[in-house]
């Protein structure tokens, strides 16, 4: 069961806001439940019955209260995972790092709404030492330490795991993908546009392709990739004096 906090002054937002994420959940099979609250005196009444894993709300709300609420939220519960509309007026302060993981939905689409909800929602699954993703019909869980590497296969990312039988593809963009394991694993390198790899398969590695410690040979891109796999893993891995063939 997943808990989900809505805090919206203006009606029409709450109400479509309840109505997309009710769908989206059904959707996908997701236990869910939902509430809904118009003002930051409402929220904190709620909350004392049931503290949300999920916050949606207008972070320029009541002229910040409802942004301050969610960061009284967030001490409570470091887990909590937050979701706001894009505003081009807000400026964000220095302090909200401390929202993180904090999604930010472009524009007011079931679309976009849909899209961010999941992204959340996985953040929520999503164990320090686990990668989370859905495929139909239901969410799978991997090890990150048997993760190897993501590819990208167009509109999919493919995850190769030293089980094959774990390896599969899943609809979500790469970047998407690293963005989500970047704040969990400092350990996933981008090589590629197309790959993003698990630095502690990496044997070795030269100008234009990395050795995994499985025998795969995957390519290196641009030369900025080049340089951070030299930044991150040159005094750990032998880099090669050879050209590593594909």
């Amino acid at each position: 069961m997943i808990n989900i906090a809505l805090c919206f002054e203006n009606e029409a937002e709450l109400s479509f806001m309840y109505m997309e994420l009710g769908i989206c959940f059904d959707r996908r099979g997701i236990d869910y439940n939902i509430n809904c609250y118009r003002n930051t005196a409402e929220l904190r009444r709620g909350i004392r019955r049931r503290f949300p894993d999920l916050f949606f709300y207008d972070i320029m709300g009541e002229y910040g209260l409802i942004r301050m609420a969610a960061l009284s939220l967030k001490e409570i519960n470091p887990k909590l995972v937050s979701v706001v509309f894009q505003n081009r007026s807000y400026i964000k302060p220095p302090n909200d790092a401390l929202l993180e993981p904090l999604y930010t939905i472009p524009n007011k689409s079931r679309k976009q709404l849909w899209t961010y909800a999941l992204l959340a929602y996985e953040a929520t699954l999503d164990k320090e030492n686990t990668f989370s993703y859905y495929k139909r019909p239901s969410y799978l869980h991997a090890p990150y330490d048997s993760i190897k590497y993501f590819v990208s296969e167009g509109r999919r990312t493919c995850i190769v795991c030293t089980d094959e039988a774990q390896n599969n593809a899943f609809y979500k963009k790469l970047s998407d993908v690293e963005a989500l394991v970047s704040s969990k694993q400092c350990t996933f390198l981008r090589i590629h546009q197309s790959y993003l790899i698990n630095t502690k398969y990496v044997a070795a590695y030269n100008r234009s392709h990395v050795m995994l410690t499985t025998g795969e040979h995957l390519p290196i891109s641009k030369y900025k990739y080049y340089k951070e796999v030299c930044n991150c893993i040159a005094e750990k891995k032998v880099r090669c004096s050879y050209r590593l063939q594909a």
